[in-house]
Order: structure tokens, then sequence, then C-alpha cells
């Protein structure tokens, strides 16, 4: 959770001063990694009650790669 916060405040505090456009792609961003952290969570959890441990992990692990995913990907295009 986080990666998540710490994506979800860089991407706020880029947008600061951004174009109407930038400001519309950086909220659906932001809802995409709060969709991803809460679906992750949910399958965590499940898993977990049905005593899968290492799948549990795995799923809770999604986010970080998300959001790492992410962020290379926005240096890469100079958003």
């Amino acid at each position: 959770m986080l990666s998540s916060l710490c994506m979800l405040v860089m991407l706020m505090a880029g947008l600061a001063n951004a174009k109407p456009s930038h400001i519309q792609q950086g909220k659906w961003m932001m809802w995409g990694i709060v969709l991803v952290q809460v679906a992750a969570a949910i399958l965590a959890v499940w898993l977990m009650v049905h005593r899968r441990h290492w799948s549990a992990c795995i799923a809770g692990i999604v986010p970080l790669v998300v959001v790492v995913l992410l962020v290379v990907i926005l240096v890469k295009i100079e958003w």
C-alpha cells in the first residue's frame, strides 16, 4: 500500500501545473492505481483465508510492480 500511496502523491504533485489533458490522464492513472491496489488487497486476503500464503504474497506484490513499471514509463516518455 505504501508504494501505491507514494505514487498517488507523486502524481498529484506532478499535476499541479499541468495542462488539462495531462490532468485528465493523471486522474485515470490515479484511479487505475487505486483499483489495482484494492483488487490486490482483496485477492491477497481471500488467498490467505484459503491457506494459499505464497499466492497471497505474490498478489500483494503486484501493486508494487505496477507502480515501478508506471514510474519507468513516465520517466521514459518524459510525461
